[in-house]
């Protein structure tokens, strides 16, 4: 009756059917029937052609097309007819037809007479057009709204899998001395900060995997039949993605709200929910990939712990880098492996952001710095030139030899880590620069880079002092009455974790510096860290948790640098979405595959 209703409003409705009842052949407005190879044998009422076929062969009753009593029709017999066999001269039939499909054609030729039709040259016209690209992406989220909002079940888990998996993790990790007199729980003594901000980083990549990993997947059916009105591609990707943004968005929040609240972490600090956010983001467009890519549910769900225990081993966390193999790895930055993770760049978001730009430390965090690396460099590097260079004096008899690798790294070493330092002090400072080489060094060159680094380490001192004496000044001002003192206190049990800061400052490690590619490598104080050595114009390889990021000639805070990353990464996902590309890799394994199953002739 669709069909029917359709095809009066003017539809050209086109049907394949295979033994269609009585009812449905007489609502047919033509019938067109094609022989085995090709040949037209028929096209006309399809009532009338019962009649036509019976006239040909001469049958006995070939004025009667339908049932006299019931009106019905049998289509069946049409084929019948067709394909009525030779009987031989014992009575079987044979594999012989009486009327050959050509001879059929002929007599089409000679009985029916189609009309003749001119061709139009004018455009026809368009009587369904297809939405532009906006229109198309409104109602396909409409329907994607629509649909999730009418699945309560679905609607239920998404939203309150956030508030309760936040409410567990901030229940567990709220620790605090029970001992009598420890005075209750504070945000500065909870040893489990770093920990919660960790897992907020892997529910945020679980919650954006496990909504997205069967969207695409369960439209198939309906993308299937809508292949072939040639609708945007780009428009539903977009409202799947918008979608699932918004509910990232939602889930987010309600973590950010409910594990900071326990937690006391000020929730005025939007910057937290912007990191979950964006991480929440980058699973949606992973899960995306996923669903698109495989035919299995089953496979789906398999490949998200393939997917998100990589991201946990490889944050830098669980492993430190500097402890992975040294085949993947090295004394300085994140190894190319991690680089990819997005989890390693949210975590150190994290971290570096709240130790930095909290409202307590961002007044002193200018002076920590000077200190801290006039520290660094009076303590552990200086000390380390100085016996490079001590080295170089005391093997005088390989000052011209070409042949001990050990002195000629030793020399290169330091003419490079003085050559970096003059770009702090000046260039004319020290005027030896050039005969830090083999062949060139004596002992007026050892005098005089002494004394350069004995003056370097004074220069350092200086810093250092005039740092912590301003420094303690504010501090003083501060706390000039017994309410500043406390409201003082209260901000700094409120806004700084010792936790966060013994992480970013590396305290615990036992190599402070080390010597790597002909560079001594700065490993505590991480936090502090500014001096880049970039190798190239895109190097942007740094220690982990360093507060800016070098990067095609700028210096980015690491916060932003990191969320662009991701969002990088995220826009990265989204053209191999588009281009179904993990589609594309998969059929290609399983070619491969069954290429290889083949038996070999």
């Amino acid at each position: 009756d669709l069909l029917k209703e359709l095809s009066l409003r003017g539809k050209m409705v086109f049907v394949v059917i295979h033994q269609p009842s009585s009812d449905i052949f007489k609502m047919f407005d033509t019938l067109l029937i094609l022989d085995a190879g090709g040949f037209q044998i028929y096209y006309g009422n399809p009532i009338e052609s019962v009649l036509y076929f019976r006239d040909i062969i001469n049958a006995a009753n070939k004025m009667q097309g339908a049932c006299p009593e019931c009106g019905n029709i049998n289509p069946e017999q049409i084929f019948s007819i067709i394909e009525t066999k030779v009987v031989n001269e014992y009575g079987r039939l044979t594999q012989t037809r009486k009327v050959s499909p050509g001879q059929w054609y002929q007599y089409f030729k000679q009985k029916i007479k189609t009309q003749k039709i001119d061709h139009v040259r004018e455009a026809l016209p368009v009587v369904q057009e297809i939405p532009n690209w906006f229109k198309q992406f409104r109602t396909f989220i409409s329907r994607d709204v629509l649909s999730k909002l009418a699945n309560k079940q679905y609607l239920y888990i998404n939203l309150l899998e956030a508030p309760i998996l936040a409410f567990f993790i901030a229940f567990m990790v709220k620790y605090y001395n029970a001992t009598e007199g420890s005075g209750g729980y504070s945000f500065y003594h909870n040893a489990n900060i770093p920990v919660y901000f960790f897992m907020s980083v892997v529910v945020a990549l679980f919650f954006g995997l496990t909504m997205s990993a069967e969207e695409i997947f369960r439209d198939r059916k309906i993308l299937k039949r809508e292949k072939f009105l040639h609708l945007s591609r780009s428009s539903y990707l977009s409202s799947k993605v918008v979608v699932m943004f918004l509910i990232s968005a939602i889930q987010t929040f309600l973590f950010i709200l409910v594990g900071n609240g326990i937690l006391e972490v000020p929730l005025q600090d939007v910057r937290y929910w912007v990191i979950l956010f964006t991480c929440s983001c980058f699973a949606n467009m992973l899960g995306l990939n996923i669903s698109a890519s495989f035919s299995s549910a089953v496979t789906i769900y398999i490949l998200i712990p393939l997917l998100i225990i990589p991201q946990l081993l490889l944050s830098g966390v669980v492993i430190n880098f500097d402890k992975f193999n040294p085949r993947v790895t090295k004394p300085i930055g994140v190894p190319l492996i991690g680089e990819v993770m997005a989890s390693r760049w949210a975590f150190e978001a994290f971290m570096v952001t709240q130790f930095k730009d909290n409202k307590f430390e961002k007044q002193f965090y200018d002076w920590d710095k000077t200190i801290a690396q006039s520290e660094y460099k009076r303590i552990y590097y200086i000390p380390a030139l100085e016996s490079k260079l001590a080295y170089c004096l005391n093997n005088r008899s390989q000052w011209r030899s070409t042949r001990n690798p050990k002195m000629i790294s030793s020399m290169a070493l330091i003419k490079n880590e003085i050559s970096n330092e003059l770009k702090f002090v000046g260039a004319d400072n020290f005027l030896y620069l050039d005969r830090l080489a083999i062949g060139k060094f004596d002992s007026t060159v050892y005098q005089h880079t002494a004394k350069f680094l004995t003056v370097l380490k004074q220069y350092y001192g200086n810093k250092l002092n005039k740092a912590a004496a301003e420094k303690e000044q504010r501090v003083m001002q501060l706390t000039s009455t017994p309410a500043n003192a406390q409201l003082y206190e209260r901000e700094r049990m409120q806004y700084v974790n010792d936790a966060v800061t013994d992480a970013v400052l590396n305290v615990s490690a036992l190599e402070r510096i080390v010597e790597y590619d002909g560079r001594l490598i700065q490993k505590i104080y991480p936090v502090y860290q500014n001096d880049h050595k970039p190798k190239h114009f895109f190097d942007f390889s740094a220690n982990l948790y360093q507060p800016t990021k070098y990067f095609a000639g700028v210096s980015w805070n690491t916060l932003y640098f990191n969320i662009v990353v991701i969002w990088f990464m995220t826009g990265v996902l989204f053209i191999t979405l588009y281009f179904d590309v993990l589609k594309h890799m998969v059929k290609w394994l399983e070619s491969l595959r069954r290429s290889k199953k083949k038996p070999k002739e």
